[in-house]
Parts: C-alpha cells; sequence; structure tokens
C-alpha cells in the first residue's frame, strides 16, 4: 500500500524538452510497487512538449489535472484541457503540447506497468 498525502512534494526528473516526469505508484519499491499498473505525473513548461512515442504492449490512460493542451495521437491533433480523459492502445504514437498560458499538468496509468523497454521513440 502507498499514500502520497501531496503530489506536488514528490521527485521529478526533467528531460531535455523541459517536460518533468515522476513515478507515483510502479515497479520499483520506492515509488510503491505494484504488479499490474503504473500511475506517473508529468509536467510541461508553458510550450513544452513530451517526446513522440508508442508502447507494443501497453495502453495508457490520461487525465489532465491543470492546464490546456494538444494530445497528438497517430498524427492526429486533439485539443485538451483540464477534466480531459485521453485513451491510447498498443501501438499508438503519442505526445503532448503545452498551448496555454500556465503549466500542463497530467496523471498517466498504463498497464501492464511500465518498464522502459517498451517505450519506442
Amino acid at each position: 500500500m502507498k499514500i502520497i498525502d501531496d503530489v506536488s512534494e514528490v521527485e521529478f526528473k526533467k528531460f531535455p524538452g523541459g517536460d518533468m516526469f515522476s513515478v507515483l505508484i510502479g515497479r520499483h519499491n520506492s515509488s510503491g510497487a505494484s504488479e499490474h499498473h503504473t500511475v506517473a505525473i508529468v509536467r510541461l513548461p508553458v510550450n513544452g512538449k513530451s517526446d513522440e512515442h508508442y508502447h507494443k504492449e501497453r495502453e495508457e490512460s490520461y487525465f489532465v489535472i491543470k492546464g490546456e493542451g494538444v494530445a497528438i495521437i497517430n498524427d492526429k491533433e486533439f485539443p485538451i484541457k483540464s477534466g480531459s480523459l485521453i485513451y491510447t492502445r498498443p501501438n499508438d504514437r503519442h505526445a503532448f503540447i503545452n498551448t496555454g498560458d500556465t503549466e500542463f499538468e497530467y496523471l498517466i496509468i498504463t498497464a501492464p506497468k511500465w518498464i522502459p523497454e517498451d517505450s519506442h521513440y
């Protein structure tokens, strides 16, 4: 079991594109090991973009916590905002762009649990 009282206090890894990523529940005991799924949080700065990628064996759902942006899924653009829920199947290429004037933040729920070897760029 794991309870995170305040996700604003978790440690984030910063990527070259400026997006910040933190696994909240995942494959390591340090992040509340889960057998079947992963939950992560991503923050994109204004004008930030996540790296486009796909997963051969994983499906993902994304819930926008705050901000507005664009989801790019298989080369199609979809406007999204706080409260939006997005689902991608295995092999769906996807990326997110912050089009707003504030930080863009979203949760990722992945099943089966995320492993780095199944992220293809």
